[in-house]
């Protein structure tokens, strides 16, 4: 094995399409990261779930931020105005009607089966998500040197992890992980296929402006691809400094 980093950020994203929340470390099962991507916006018109990347009316979602507390497994929502409101909030329908501008409903994914909870409607998701999605700096570096762009947050990309490479790693590095393992801390944590990327990356969040041209070099120069998803094979906690090694 040889180092090749450390973990630098590590996030979990309560309701889909919506800002997440940072932490210290966090629970990942064979079955995904605990409480992650377990709610959603939908349009109760259509039944459909909030789609930022395909509707630009969806956009706004982006500069909400939901958050979970270590005992109460119901997330918050955090509006511009840093007011917070549980997903259960009598009020949240009328909060997020105002923030969008035309009705939004918070709904649940899965079903009985898969633990949803039911005092919501539930929703189809838009795509399986996977446990872990990883994005190391040296792939942030690598895209805003060759397509002539400013230093990148992480955050445009949403990543569960974060990893901060060693000088000596460079170019888009996750890409050779593919089909092979890594780890992460004590775990071992198994790289199952490149992250192909959507119109999510180059829309405006809080702190950064719309950027067209991150898409553009993201699909000129690494074939629409950035990043990997990845999974474990027991559940493990991974934690914000753990060591990071490759050529397991």
């Amino acid at each position: 094995m040889r180092r090749i980093g450390h973990v630098k950020e590590i996030w979990r994203y309560p309701v889909s399409s919506v800002g997440g929340q940072r932490l210290d470390a966090l629970s990942v099962s064979p079955a995904g990261i605990e409480g992650d991507r377990r709610f959603a916006l939908f349009d109760p018109q259509t039944g459909l779930s909030a789609a930022p990347e395909r509707d630009p009316r969806w956009r706004p979602a982006l500069f909400l931020q939901a958050m979970r507390g270590e005992t109460a497994h119901l997330p918050q929502l955090r509006f511009p105005d840093g007011s917070l409101h549980w997903l259960d909030d009598a009020h949240l329908d009328q909060r997020l009607l105002d923030h969008f501008g035309f009705a939004a409903h918070i709904g649940a994914y899965g079903g009985l089966a898969d633990g949803a909870d039911m005092r919501f409607p539930v929703v189809s998701n838009r795509y399986t998500p996977a446990p872990l999605h990883l994005v190391t700096t040296a792939s942030l570096t690598r895209l805003s040197v060759i397509a002539g762009l400013p230093p990148l947050d992480g955050q445009r990309f949403r990543p569960s992890v974060l990893i901060e490479t060693e000088e000596t790693e460079s170019g888009f590095v996750e890409n050779a992980w593919v089909g092979g393992s890594i780890r992460i801390g004590a775990a071992k944590v198994r790289v199952t296929e490149a992250s192909r990327r959507c119109g999510m990356t180059m829309i405006a969040q809080p702190g950064m402006n719309e950027q067209p041209e991150i898409l553009r070099g993201i699909m000129r120069h690494n074939a629409r691809n950035l990043g990997v998803y990845a999974g474990v094979e027991e559940a493990v906690t991974l934690a914000v400094g753990d060591p990071v090694y490759a050529g397991i």
